[in-house]
């Protein structure tokens, strides 16, 4: 029998990229963009370049890449936003060196072998390119369809160093005191009637939105909900 916390998740599906005020994500569904646009900027993508999307779901940040830089999207059978099919095990249709930057927006977590993952990342990615990903550190049980990993920033480290890259930067998205609060929102709104989920979000994002403008970087990123580092092939 599913948990009540992974029976409200499906119900809040929809709206999982919400940035309303009453949004049950808009705290980090504000920032989480802009980190990965930043990361992104550092690649330094021409016209031309090649951009893989490792487990693209719906491409939600395909609008971030420059004009003339070429995106990819690669996911399980089934998904009609990708343009690649990824095979059974999770391996790229492509070549050694194909392209010159893989986006991974919140898939780690999910993966049921991360080295392998990561590998593929590394073989398909040009010398010089860049792994761009996201993924989770403080956060609660939720599948899609599985959910496997929890990673703080020396732990990424250590796995990415293991998997053939360099981290060239790293930065996280809710510290310890507004991740704490996203969890205790996410903890309790299940139990309120629908009626009032909305009104609880209000609340509390608008809470977490105060704690996040005073968290110190440094602070942030040895405690946060999601992570998002930079690497390159060693």
């Amino acid at each position: 029998m599913p948990n009540p916390t992974t029976r409200f998740l499906s119900e809040r599906d929809p709206a999982v990229h919400g940035r309303r005020p009453w949004s049950q994500f808009r705290a980090v569904n504000r920032r989480l963009p802009r980190l990965v646009e930043r990361l992104l900027a550092e690649a330094d993508l021409r016209p031309g370049d090649v951009v893989l999307d490792y487990g693209c779901a719906t491409a939600p940040y395909r609008s971030l890449l420059a004009s003339g830089v070429r995106y990819l999207g690669a996911d399980l059978p089934g998904n009609l936003s990708a343009d690649l099919e990824l095979a059974g095990d999770g391996s790229v249709p492509l070549g050694p060196g194909s392209v010159s930057a893989v986006l991974s927006t919140q898939v780690l977590e999910h993966v049921a072998d991360p080295m392998h993952y990561l590998s593929e990342a590394r073989r398909v990615l040009k010398p010089g390119g860049s792994l761009v990903l996201t993924t989770h550190g403080i956060m609660y049980y939720h599948r899609d369809p599985e959910d496997y990993w929890r990673w703080t920033a020396s732990g990424l480290t250590a796995i990415l160093q293991s998997s053939g890259f360099v981290v060239a930067g790293m930065d996280g998205v809710l510290g310890l005191p507004g991740a704490a609060l996203q969890l205790f929102q996410d903890a309790y709104a299940w139990r309120m009637p629908r009626r009032l989920r909305k009104g609880w979000f209000l609340l509390m994002q608008a809470a977490i939105e105060a704690c996040e403008r005073r968290e110190p970087p440094d602070q942030r990123l040895n405690n946060c909900l999601v992570i998002g580092v930079r690497a390159a092939p060693a």
